[in-house]
């Protein structure tokens, strides 16, 4: 049976795709560490289309999810953490950690402590160093430039991704896995873009006879000054020249696209656990975006747990250092619980079910009203027959005059 050209295509990637050769190649970590590069290598790897999108897209869902920091019995810790401990100073710190142990497996942060003008201690920052300066042990403990040790709790703290300082100290880095599809990626690219160069401006080729070496190199350097005239726009005739020929290179650029696709398609699976990001025109239905959306989720809530453990921590130095170990800290937690959408919401509103207003403005992002003179509300049904009559509503309902889309309380 025949085979026609889209199916070999698709032959051809599923060839690349379902390889075995992933198998054979040597750990990245082997790798990396003999490398000049190091752990940035990782940095390099997020210069990527597909690999930086599918960071980003992994780090800002968890970052940005929805987070709270619960009130304590002290008015004296509340009124600290309402000044210093804002939804906005522990985002920067979750940003920080989680993007730095996603890429490394770890993030070292060196905490920078100022003092307000009422003697409080805060986190003014967290200064980041160069990842390749720290150093492990063979006890696995976690050294800054291999002299200063990270295990300091007021002056160092550690977010690693799928490990802590008993289990799997180095973590485990986010692009590990992908790295070998990115590299023949990349070797790829440089490839084509080769190829590109070379074979953009076809290269001719004179062939003639000549018994003679002396007059043959004569007859070959006189037609090579006329062959690069006519390269550059000019004409010219040739004599006792047999044939004129081009190079030019065909099946082997063509085929760069079937690389690059297996590579992305690789990338795709290694980082998201699917590959709807990379074939939604060939494979993507609504069942299958629900359970791979699902499937990121959960990627989601992991991050979310294990970052929220090492937020507390920095929030626990904050109160111990101001007011002591022993005074209760207020509780940091990510909401990471499906919500209802708008209209459920809605609905269950109309049906008499109580909704928490402040749930309501923190969850859809509605901006709440400062007070009384600053609410915006839906007009009546009174207020309508008011209007009707102000704007001259006809008995058929079309009215004489444009409605205003936004109807302001009259109060």
């Amino acid at each position: 049976m025949a085979i026609d050209a889209k199916n070999r295509k698709d032959l051809e990637v599923k060839i690349i795709r379902d390889s075995q050769i992933w198998n054979y190649l040597p750990s990245p970590e082997n790798i990396i560490r003999g490398s000049m590069r190091g752990l940035r290598i990782y940095d390099d790897m997020k210069e990527d289309a597909r690999v930086g999108s599918l960071f980003e897209d992994r780090r800002n869902a968890t970052s940005n999810l929805p987070c709270y920091l619960t009130d304590v019995e002290s008015g004296r810790v509340n009124d600290y953490a309402s000044r210093h401990l804002t939804e906005a100073e522990i985002r920067k710190w979750a940003f920080i950690l989680l993007d730095g142990a996603l890429t490394y497996g770890f993030q070292p942060a060196e905490i920078i402590w100022e003092r307000d003008r009422d003697g409080f201690y805060y986190i003014a920052g967290l200064d980041i160093h160069d990842i390749n300066r720290y150093r492990f042990n063979t006890d696995g403990e976690l050294f800054y430039d291999t002299l200063t040790p990270l295990n300091q709790p007021y002056k160092w703290i550690v977010h690693r991704n799928e490990g802590d300082s008993y289990n799997r100290q180095y973590g485990r880095a986010y692009l590990r896995r992908v790295y070998w599809p990115w590299k023949f990626k990349t070797l790829g690219w440089q490839f084509w873009l080769t190829a590109t160069e070379k074979f953009s401006v076809p290269s001719l080729v004179v062939l003639f006879e000549q018994s003679d070496p002396k007059k043959a190199k004569e007859t070959a350097d006189n037609l090579a000054d006329l062959i690069l005239s006519i390269s550059s726009g000019s004409g010219g005739a040739f004599a006792n020249v047999n044939a004129i020929q081009q190079l030019s290179m065909g099946g082997s650029v063509a085929d760069f696209n079937s690389l690059i696709t297996a590579c992305d398609l690789q990338i795709s699976y290694g980082m998201t656990g699917q590959a709807l990001a990379t074939n939604v025109s060939e494979t993507g239905t609504q069942a299958l975006g629900t359970v791979q959306e699902r499937t990121k989720n959960a990627a989601y809530e992991n991050d979310a747990r294990a970052l929220r453990y090492t937020l507390q921590k920095l929030v626990d130095y904050s109160i111990a250092v101001n007011f002591g170990e022993d005074e209760p800290s207020p509780v940091f937690s990510f909401d990471t619980e499906d919500k209802a959408s708008f209209d459920e919401v809605l609905r269950a509103y109309q049906a008499g079910i109580p909704i928490s207003r402040k749930a309501m403005y923190a969850q859809y992002g509605l901006p709440e009203p400062e007070d009384e003179d600053d609410e915006l509300e839906a007009p009546t049904s009174t207020s309508m027959a008011t209007m009707g009559t102000a704007f001259n509503f006809s008995d058929d309902g079309n009215s004489k005059k444009k409605l205003p889309m936004i109807l302001l309380s009259g109060r």
